[in-house]
């Protein structure tokens, strides 16, 4: 499982967090934020470069608009 976070300054910047870890992002990602928690979503689900992503840092910046990328996820 992983968190959906949405920027409350850009509502088109979202940043999927596993274990809800808002606290653990970087510098340059924690202050595009506040961030809302928005929703959680299964990493079967994830497109793999995203599923990668989170394997790797334990987070993703993504920059869409909400109806292309919550829509399948919840």
């Amino acid at each position: 499982m992983f968190a959906i976070l949405r920027s409350v300054m850009d509502r088109q910047v979202r940043v999927l967090s596993r274990d809800w870890r808002v606290h653990r992002l970087p510098a340059d990602v924690s202050e595009r934020g506040p961030w809302q928690i928005v929703g959680s979503g299964d990493e079967k689900r994830l497109k793999l470069h995203y599923r990668r992503a989170l394997d790797r840092d334990g987070y993703c910046v993504v920059n869409a608009k909400s109806s292309l990328f919550d829509q399948r996820l919840h």
